[in-house]
């Protein structure tokens, strides 16, 4: 199911309520454009929903009347709209089904973020495009996010828009679980097919960087370090994958950021720290789930040369490399990877049963209260 997120035009500052605000002739102009654009991308939503607040409904009226679609008001759609109006707005639609809700911020930009994972800014006009695969619009991904000077750009063209495609982003892999799980958790898996043109910025960087430092372990001696490498820092890039085996660096070498990661083995002189390796384990999970909330994937490992890091980096001997990470956004153009890699990235997601790791009562016994 596609879903269209669209927030309301340029609207007057003052009115005599909230509810009665318009929106102003330049609002209304560039919602116009930008839904003549819409209309050349191929947009043919069966339903479009619109908060009852004024500069919504007159923006959703002005962009079902270029779509040829009907707008209906829905309470739903407004203050406060989130993942079970949705559920409830779309109940019973196919999966080919298209619905374009027009409402406000916070909630248009909340919502895309609640479904994908991706922390969006929806701009006044913007618009969303998010496809669900789970049949109960809960989870998705992003394929669309156009700003409004997108949409001044794209109006220039008076060829028909062949950019439908231009911003994919390839179907989730989601895993067959007959158990709830966090969203995040949900959507995490170890991708070889990233984006070789878009960096990770510094502030998302840092900020999955803090995860790892956050993470819980044994006396709190945070065993954990990093050795870091972002893709535009060429010659330390072209360092760190020179430690990366060779059947892990054809893809390796197109993640954004590659890193070692490395745990100090003792508690104290001559005390071994026999949780080292586990409390890093930790730090990367939590790392790897802050990534993903930044819409970056994490993989990890094991094959690179310790020895050949600990001698490149010079890491002391109280300290153990135990695994190489690949961050970077996902793509959908799989052609620069090999054919193993690419039937790899589309295969299904498996995972051994509950009954095959949860004992109870005596090794290998499955616990009772599994089903």
């Amino acid at each position: 199911m596609k879903l269209y997120f669209v927030r309301h035009g340029i609207a007057e500052d003052m009115a005599d309520s909230d509810f009665t605000r318009e929106l102003t002739p330049r609002g209304r102009r560039r919602v116009a454009q930008s839904a003549q654009v819409m209309r050349r991308l191929g947009l043919r939503p069966q339903r479009i929903y619109s908060s009852p607040r004024l500069r919504s409904r007159q923006t959703a009226e002005v962009i079902a009347a270029a779509l040829d679609r009907p707008a209906t008001l829905a309470d739903e759609v407004n203050f406060g709209f989130d993942l079970d109006d949705i559920s409830s707005l779309t109940r019973g639609l196919g999966h080919d089904a298209e619905v374009m809700f027009v409402g406000h911020n916070p909630d248009m930009s909340r919502v895309v973020h609640q479904l994908t994972g991706v922390n969006v800014s929806m701009k006044k006009g913007g618009l969303a495009r998010v496809d669900v695969y789970d049949g109960i619009a809960a989870q998705g991904e992003l394929v669309w996010l156009i700003a409004p000077k997108v949409f001044d750009a794209l109006a220039e063209y008076d060829a028909p828009v062949l950019a439908v495609s231009a911003l994919p982003t390839p179907p989730q892999k989601l895993p067959e679980t007959p158990h709830t799980l966090q969203r995040l958790i949900q959507n995490r898996w170890s991708p070889v097919g990233f984006d070789r043109e878009r960096s990770i910025d510094s502030a998302t960087l840092l900020s999955i960087l803090e995860a790892g430092r956050w993470a819980a372990s044994s006396s709190n001696l945070q065993p954990w370090r990093f050795i870091v490498a972002p893709k535009e820092n060429q010659a330390e890039f072209q360092k760190l994958l020179s430690v990366i085996r060779e059947g892990n660096q054809p893809w390796a070498q197109h993640a954004a950021v590659l890193m070692i990661a490395v745990a100090h083995k003792f508690r104290g002189p001559g005390v071994a720290n026999r949780h080292a390796g586990y409390d890093l384990g930790q730090a990367i999970a939590q790392m790897a789930l802050q990534a993903l909330d930044h819409g970056v994937y994490v993989h990890q490992m094991g094959g690179f040369y310790p020895d050949k890091a600990r001698e490149v980096y010079k890491i002391p001997d109280e300290f153990e490399p135990y695994t190489a990470v690949a961050m970077a956004y996902r793509t959908s153009d799989l052609d620069h990877l090999s054919d193993g890699h690419r039937q790899r990235e589309t295969s299904q997601r498996e995972r051994h049963s509950l009954a095959d790791l949860v004992f109870s009562g005596a090794w290998a016994r499955p616990a009772d209260f599994l089903p």
